[in-house]
Parts: structure tokens; C-alpha cells; sequence
């Protein structure tokens, strides 16, 4: 029976690290906008309650290594309830982290170019429901 290859230590340590620090990285320049000078304090607190939380982050990795983490610690731990309202908010989590980067993607291409407009023109009420 042949397995297949598995990341080494060193590249699933990276993928880990850069899938929990991204979240609070995209929160950085808001720290930076709000608290000036002491952002650095906000970012500190920020690393060292992920360091608190390590412990946990390893168990559920291991434990349940599929997609969906948080939904499938709190259906195992919680109510079906809890664990769906935990999926909803992970999936707001996930569309807002895909419009922050879009966003800042297109600040970046209008950067390039100028003529690129940051925001595209508006389609009109045919286009979307809360027009």
C-alpha cells in the first residue's frame, strides 16, 4: 500500500502560521489608522492571545483534520445550533476576507494604472437586489 506524500514539518508549520496571521494582518492597518503610534501595543495583545491559544489550535487540527474546523469542534462540543451559526459566521468570515483582498488588490492595479477605477461603475437595479 503506497501513501502519499505528506508536507514536511517546515511547510505545514508555514501554511499554519500564515493561515492563523493572516487573518489578523488584514486587521493591521486598521490598528495602524486607529491607534497611530501604540498599534504596535494592539498587535502585540493580538500575537500573544494567538499564542495563548496554540494549544487549542494543535488539538483541533489533529483531531479533526477537514475543512471546517470551528463547525466541527462545536458540533462534536455544542449543539447543532451553535455549530451552524459558527459555519454562517465562517462563511461571512471567508467572503469578507475575499472582498478585503479584491479591494486591495484593485488599489494595488490603480497604483499601475490610473485609468483602472478602484470601484466599478454601478450595473443598476437590474444587476442586484438592494438597489
Amino acid at each position: 500500500m503506497s501513501h502519499e506524500k505528506k508536507l514536511n514539518e517546515l511547510e505545514a508549520t508555514a501554511i499554519c502560521g500564515n493561515d492563523i496571521s493572516s487573518s489578523c494582518l488584514y486587521v493591521s492597518a486598521l490598528a495602524i489608522a486607529y491607534a497611530g503610534q501604540y498599534a504596535w501595543i494592539a498587535l502585540l495583545i493580538v500575537g500573544a492571545v494567538l499564542f495563548l491559544f496554540r494549544s487549542i489550535y494543535g488539538e483541533v487540527v489533529g483531531a479533526l483534520p477537514l475543512n471546517g474546523g470551528a463547525y466541527n469542534v462545536l458540533l462534536n462540543t455544542t449543539s447543532k445550533r451553535n455549530a451552524a451559526l459558527a459555519a454562517c459566521l465562517t462563511i461571512l468570515s471567508y467572503m469578507a476576507t475575499a472582498v478585503i483582498s479584491a479591494s486591495e488588490a484593485m488599489h494595488y492595479l490603480h497604483t499601475l494604472w490610473h485609468g483602472l477605477p478602484i470601484i466599478g461603475p454601478r450595473w443598476g437595479c437590474w444587476a442586484c437586489f438592494w438597489c
